[in-house]
């Protein structure tokens, strides 16, 4: 796609990969040899990929790729003791989820 960013050429790449067949771990090696940077600049690794199926995160539980948009889907909480934020989710009857074709970089299928 023109235009893309390497973020969103990555992340396409990532779909695809899985979808052949391929574990996250695998695509994680592949991604550190490459030298491609991770979301936040460190090495890859398959909790990156995969992430947490139930809390929706990681690229593969992503559906930002597909152009979807979740909103209210947890709250943060502060610990009183050590003062860090906790994040709870939401009752999913809460939620509110609108779809944006302009975030979206994977099709249905690949999605699925």
């Amino acid at each position: 796609m023109v235009g893309q960013t390497t973020s969103c050429r990555t992340g396409l790449r990532i779909f695809k990969e899985y979808a052949d067949g391929m574990a996250p771990r695998q695509i994680a090696t592949r991604l550190n040899r490459e030298g491609v940077p991770s979301p936040r600049g460190g090495q890859w690794n398959a909790s990156t990929i995969n992430g947490n199926r139930l809390r929706r995160n990681g690229i593969l539980n992503n559906e930002l790729y597909a152009g979807r948009i979740t909103y209210n889907r947890q709250r943060f909480l502060k610990d009183p003791e050590t003062g860090k934020r906790i994040a709870r989710l939401n009752p999913e009857r809460e939620w509110v989820t609108r779809e944006v074709d302009g975030l979206r970089i994977i099709d249905d299928e690949l999605w699925q």
